[in-house]
C-alpha cells in the first residue's frame, strides 16, 4: 500500500497533531507582526497539493500526507484541511455532470447552451448536489479524525463568473454580458446566493477549526475574509469587472467578512477598482512570474495597483533563488504588505529561499523586524 493510499492510525495523527502545535508556536506570532506592521511581509513555501480523492476518507488521507510534509518547509503559512473535490462544486448545484478520470482531478460539463435557457432560472437546492454533499461529508469525516486541532479551509469556492462560465457555455456568457446583461447578472445573482449559503453552512460546521482565507491563499492567526477564485477576471474586459465579477465578488465579501480574490492571468489592470472605500477586498493572488503562469502579471502593475489599499498582496513565482530576488525587487513599495509564494521544488531549495527572501525583505522593510 503506498504513501498516498494507507490508512492514517491514530499514533500517526497524534504525531502530526503534536508537529503542527509546535510549528503554529513560531508561525502564529509572526502573523501577529505582519497585522501590526512590525514584519510586513510573510513568506508561503509548502509542497504542492495533488488532488484526486473520490471519497472523505481519500481526500483525508492526501491533506494529511501534504500538511505533514508542508511541516517540514521554513514557511510563515500553517497548512490546512481542505475538502477538495474539483472547481465544479458550485456547477453541480445546477445540475452539471462531474467527470471522474483515473489519477485526475474530476471535471464538469456545462448543462446549458444558450442565454435563453438560464434566462428565468431560480436558485437550486444545494442539499441535491451530489459534490456538495460530498464535501460537508468530508469536513465531517476531518473533525472526527483532528477534531480542532488542525485547521480546515472551505472548499475550493469558484466565483459567480467562474461558475457561469462551467454552468453556461463560456461564449454565451462574455456575449451575454454585452448583449444580455440583466439576464446575466440575474443568473450570476443566483450563483452568489448559493455561494454565501453553502459556505456558511460550511463555516457552522468547521466551527473552531475554521481557516481563512482557505483555498490557495496563506492561513494563519488573524487572517479573514473567504477565498474565492475569479480567473474570468483575466480574460474579461476592465469595464464587465467593473460591472459584474468585481461587484459580485465585493457582495460575498459584505456577507462573509471580507473576500480574497485569486485569479490566473494578468488581472492587474482590474486590481486598481478595489480601491473603492466600500471594498470589502483584504487579498489578492496573482502570478508575477512566467514559471507558474505562462501569462504573468507584471510586478510593477501589482506594486501600483495596491501600495497604499491596505490589500495583502499574495504574489506567486519561480523558487529559482537568483530570478526570484530580482523579480520581488519589483513588487517592493513600502505601503504594500507582501506575501511572497516561491514555486516548491525541494527543501533544500526551500530553506535556501526562505532565507534569502527574509533577508531582502527585512532589509528593505526596515530594522524594527520581530523575527
Amino acid at each position: 500500500m503506498s504513501a498516498e493510499t494507507r490508512e492514517i492510525s491514530s499514533q500517526d495523527v497524534k504525531k502530526v497533531v503534536d508537529r503542527y502545535a509546535d510549528q503554529r508556536a513560531i508561525r502564529e506570532p509572526r502573523a501577529a507582526s505582519f497585522f501590526n506592521g512590525t514584519r510586513p511581509y510573510l513568506i508561503f513555501q509548502a509542497p504542492p497539493n495533488d488532488w484526486r480523492s473520490r471519497t472523505p476518507e481519500q481526500s483525508f488521507i492526501e491533506n494529511f500526507n501534504n500538511i505533514s510534509a508542508a511541516l517540514d518547509v521554513p514557511s510563515d503559512h500553517l497548512p490546512v484541511m481542505e475538502p477538495w473535490f474539483g472547481t465544479g462544486v458550485y456547477a453541480n448545484m445546477y445540475g452539471c455532470p462531474y467527470v471522474w478520470r483515473e489519477n485526475e482531478a474530476p471535471a464538469v460539463h456545462y448543462k446549458y447552451h444558450s442565454v435563453d435557457e438560464i434566462r428565468n432560472i431560480t436558485k437550486p437546492r444545494w442539499q441535491d448536489s451530489e459534490i456538495a454533499r460530498l464535501v460537508l461529508d468530508a469536513i465531517r469525516y476531518f473533525k472526527s479524525k483532528t477534531g480542532d486541532a488542525i485547521p480546515i479551509a472551505l472548499t475550493d469556492t469558484q466565483s459567480a463568473s467562474d461558475t457561469a462560465t462551467l454552468v453556461l457555455d463560456a461564449s454565451e456568457v462574455f456575449a451575454g454580458c454585452l448583449l444580455e446583461p440583466e439576464a446575466i447578472m440575474r443568473f450570476m445573482r443566483t450563483i452568489n446566493e448559493l455561494v454565501i449559503e453553502f459556505s456558511s453552512v460550511q463555516m457552522e460546521l468547521i466551527g473552531d477549526a475554521l481557516a481563512m482565507p482557505g483555498h490557495i491563499m496563506l492561513n494563519n492567526k488573524g487572517f479573514k475574509g473567504i477565498s474565492i477564485s475569479d480567473d474570468n477576471l483575466a480574460v474579461a474586459s476592465p469595464k464587465v469587472n467593473a460591472s459584474f465579477n468585481l461587484p459580485l465578488d465585493e457582495a460575498i465579501g459584505h456577507a462573509l467578512g471580507g473576500i480574497a480574490i485569486h485569479s490566473c492571468g494578468p488581472w492587474a489592470r482590474s486590481m486598481p477598482m478595489l480601491k473603492d472605500k466600500s471594498s470589502t477586498c483584504v487579498a489578492i493572488d496573482c502570478a508575477i512570474d512566467n514559471s507558474c503562469d505562462p501569462n504573468p502579471n507584471a510586478p510593477e502593475a501589482v506594486r501600483d495597483a495596491l501600495a497604499g489599499l491596505g490589500i495583502h498582496a499574495h504574489v506567486r513565482l519561480t523558487c529559482v533563488t537568483d530570478k526570484m530576488l530580482e523579480t520581488v525587487k519589483r513588487v517592493l513599495h513600502p505601503d504594500l504588505k507582501l506575501i511572497v509564494h516561491p514555486a516548491f521544488i525541494d527543501l533544500p531549495t526551500a530553506e535556501r529561499n526562505y532565507e534569502a527572501l527574509d533577508s531582502l525583505l527585512s532589509e528593505f522593510y526596515g530594522s524594527n523586524i520581530k523575527k
